[in-house]
């Protein structure tokens, strides 16, 4: 867990668990996939692929524009179980009212 986090978000600290390891995991293939969409614009400018290349690329507007709806599709993507778990303990709580 990060230092400073709430150490249980969710009932179980399980879930917390294993909500620290969705978003570490998403990171990642957040990283893997802007390292790809790099090699693929290297390509397709003809430029070769080395490593410099891929560390010295800068994306223009577009690809960052791009990338960032990407990100945001994502998030909602390894959000969007979490978000629908606290949505229903919100509702029993109520309903427990």
């Amino acid at each position: 867990m990060v230092n400073g986090a709430p150490k249980f978000f969710f009932p179980d600290e399980n879930i917390d668990r294993l909500f620290a390891m969705v978003m570490a995991l998403g990171a990642e293939i957040s990283a893997v996939a802007e390292k790809l969409d790099t090699v693929i614009r290297l390509l397709e400018g003809q430029t070769a692929v080395t490593q410099a290349a891929v560390a010295g690329f800068e994306p223009d507007e577009l690809a960052r524009t791009e990338r960032e709806a990407a990100l945001k599709t994502l998030v909602e993507t390894m959000l969007a179980p979490f978000q629908d778990a606290a949505t229903e303990l919100a509702a029993r709580a109520r309903e427990a009212e």
